[in-house]
């Protein structure tokens, strides 16, 4: 079963499943690492300095030059949110891991990094991450993410909103079934 970080989702799993496997969702994982980030930048910007937003949150690999070299001087300049930074990045190489036990390798380097952080934030967070160590290890034997159903989600919620004003029930509830229909049998 896979679910974004939320203990109370985690404790009723094991309450009413106790047999289910508990993968911890990697774009809710990862979105927390982005937000983390964000948040601590923000902080710095309180202080006076203001520090660009899209080379902190951007992948890496995704940087234009100019976004390279500012995330090159936030790094230089502001620790505190280079090792934010380092571990969103970490987070993203989790993922990406050919094996389990190259994950289990790059969470315990985190966990290290975090636990000896002069930010109590970061600290936090790294318990939070020793807290649901298995769970997101467990994405590596599972390979499941809630994706799809958060993309119907999605849907649902654009088609909710365009349809704003529609007073006849049914209809609405047609138009979200017909939202769902393949393709290929509407055409046929």
């Amino acid at each position: 079963m896979t679910i974004d970080l939320k203990e109370s989702w985690k404790k009723l799993i094991q309450r009413v499943l106790p047999e289910a496997r508990v993968v911890a969702d990697p774009f809710h994982g990862l979105r927390e690492g982005s937000r983390r980030v964000d948040e601590t930048r923000r902080v710095e910007r309180r202080t006076g300095h203001r520090l660009p937003r899209w080379p902190l949150l951007k992948n890496e690999e995704d940087l234009t030059e100019r976004q390279a070299k500012e995330l090159a001087t936030i790094r230089q300049h502001f620790r505190n949110v280079a090792q934010f930074h380092w571990v969103k990045e970490q987070l993203r190489d989790l993922y990406r891991a050919a094996s389990l036990e190259e994950a289990k390798a790059i969470l315990d380097r985190i966990l290290f990094e975090a636990e000896g952080a002069s930010d109590a934030a970061l600290v936090q967070w790294g318990r939070t991450l020793k807290r649901w160590k298995n769970e997101i290890l467990t994405y590596h034997t599972w390979r499941t993410t809630n994706g799809y159903t958060e993309g119907v989600h999605t849907k649902i919620k654009l088609l909710k909103r365009i349809s704003y004003g529609f007073k006849n029930r049914e209809v609405y509830v047609r138009k979200m079934l017909l939202a769902f229909v393949p393709l290929a049998l509407l055409i046929a």
